[in-house]
């Protein structure tokens, strides 16, 4: 699908589009992509406001300079993507989303919404995620490092490791039985025989 630069899309809906070339200095707005392939594809200098994504395949896309405001991912595919070179507001809720080896890094993800996602060997540096939600989510292999996680809620999450001695958790919500992999960096002994 060409586009020219500085091209404008408001409340349109994208259905099975296939975009692999690098798209610039576009701006879409209350927009919906359906089935639509962003696999490979460039982001630059463009602009998502209010737009959905549904059963999109962002695999290894490149976001350079590339505003997210408002977005809603659902059930989208979006491996080994790199969001932190995304640039100005980035706020998004991201449900039932295959999101293995993302990285969030130098980002302020306050009160987003991760619902039934795999951030399988995902990577938290430097990120502000107060507030956030993290329900039913894989969080297996996902690394937090000097992340900001106070008030965030875990208590749904599984297969979660994170050092509280690198991060801030204040007032940070955990349940039982997986809030006791947050010992496992004391130089303690837990003894099991408790049970």
């Amino acid at each position: 699908m060409p586009f020219s630069a500085c091209d404008q899309f408001e409340n349109q809906t994208f259905q099975a589009a296939c975009w692999n070339i690098p798209l610039e200095d576009t701006a879409f707005y209350g927009c919906t992509f359906r089935n639509c392939s962003f696999q490979d594809a460039r982001f630059v200098n463009c602009r998502f406001e209010d737009c959905t994504f549904v059963l999109c395949n962002l695999s290894l896309a490149v976001i350079d300079a590339t505003t997210f405001s408002g977005a809603v991912f659902e059930d989208c595919k979006l491996l080994g993507v790199n969001w932190s070179p995304a640039g100005g507001f980035f706020t998004a809720r991201y449900k039932g989303c295959s999101m293995e080896n993302n990285v969030f890094a130098d980002l302020s993800l306050g009160e987003f919404s991760f619902s039934g996602c795999s951030l399988v060997n995902a990577s938290f540096f430097n990120t502000r995620l107060t507030r956030a939600v993290f329900d039913d989510c894989d969080l297996a292999g996902c690394q937090f490092t000097d992340t900001d996680l106070s008030f965030a809620d875990f208590k749904t999450a599984r297969h979660y490791h994170i050092n509280a001695q690198t991060n801030k958790l204040h007032q940070t919500v955990f349940s039982m039985p997986e809030a006791v992999s947050l010992l496992s960096n004391l130089d303690i002994v837990l003894d099991e025989e408790w049970r």
